[in-house]
């Protein structure tokens, strides 16, 4: 696994996102046995980086009984506070430090910007406690990125969440350069594009030109694409299936400039 640095701290060029995929019942054994599996297959190949929300329904508790059932201290947890008002905020992290069973949570961030100015403060005071780690922010819409990038002018945020992926490119003309120029680690959220990516397509993509790479699925080649942007920290694709942790796991793989057009130009064929 290919590790990057967001200040002093490693994470794996590939991490785990829990949107959608870990909003089950955790009291129907045989479904929650997939998600265990799911945490399981993450710890044997280095995928240590997990990323939950309150928005995600189930998801904090589903992913902090799954990694008890493993090896805690082999994950590293991202999560995030998402409501208004600072007695609401103290609320929300104090339970998701409950739910996720852990007195320590290594990414904390406000969740597409709600209320950033009452949590700011409230993450900075649990980075200084030592709490958590690293303070962050997340964004999915691109009419929010003027506002985004402001806050992460003022010093006070490690890392940033955004969609990235070889279609939607958004954030390479000015989200990207000012994370590299502040040393801003950068989460990467739907590097599949929710998988259409991979399952959507029209046509078959050529995979010959990236069998020496050892790049064998295509959702291999788009992880590669992302992290082949030396600023990104992690992409984060979420799944359903124990099978898709170990191929994700392969595609972080740094590829040279030819091969991330030649992937682009093939996904563009082919979608």
């Amino acid at each position: 696994m290919l590790f990057r640095k967001i200040r002093e701290m490693e994470f794996p060029a590939v991490g785990m996102g829990t949107s959608r995929t870990f909003d089950i019942d955790d009291s129907i054994p045989e479904v929650f046995s997939v998600r265990n599996k799911i945490v399981e297959e993450c710890q044997n190949n280095g995928v240590t980086l997990v990323d939950s929300s309150p928005m995600y329904g189930n998801a904090e508790k589903v992913l902090g009984l799954a990694i008890q059932e493993n090896d805690p201290s082999k994950f590293q947890i991202a999560t995030k506070v998402w409501t208004t008002g600072y007695r609401s905020g103290l609320d929300q992290i104090d339970t998701s430090f409950s739910l996720l069973k852990t007195e320590y949570i290594h990414i904390l961030q406000i969740h597409n910007l709600v209320d950033w100015k009452t949590h700011l403060p409230t993450l900075t005071s649990l980075k200084n406690e030592g709490k958590i780690g690293l303070v962050g922010l997340t964004c999915m819409t691109p009419s929010d990125y003027p506002e985004m990038m402001n806050i992460m002018k003022t010093g006070k945020i490690d890392s940033i969440q955004i969609p990235y992926n070889v279609i939607n490119t958004r954030v390479e003309s000015d989200v990207l350069p000012l994370a590299e120029s502040m040393e801003i680690g950068v989460l990467v959220m739907e590097p599949l594009q929710k998988g259409k990516y991979v399952k959507d397509l029209r046509i078959s993509p050529d995979l010959g030109p990236l069998s020496d790479l050892g790049i064998k699925t295509w959702a291999q080649a788009l992880l590669s694409w992302v992290i082949s942007n030396e600023v990104i920290t992690s992409a984060i694709p979420a799944t359903s299936n124990p099978k898709r942790i170990k191929e994700n796991s392969l595609g972080a793989i740094q590829m040279p400039k030819e091969l991330r057009d030649f992937v682009k130009h093939e996904t563009e064929r082919c979608i």
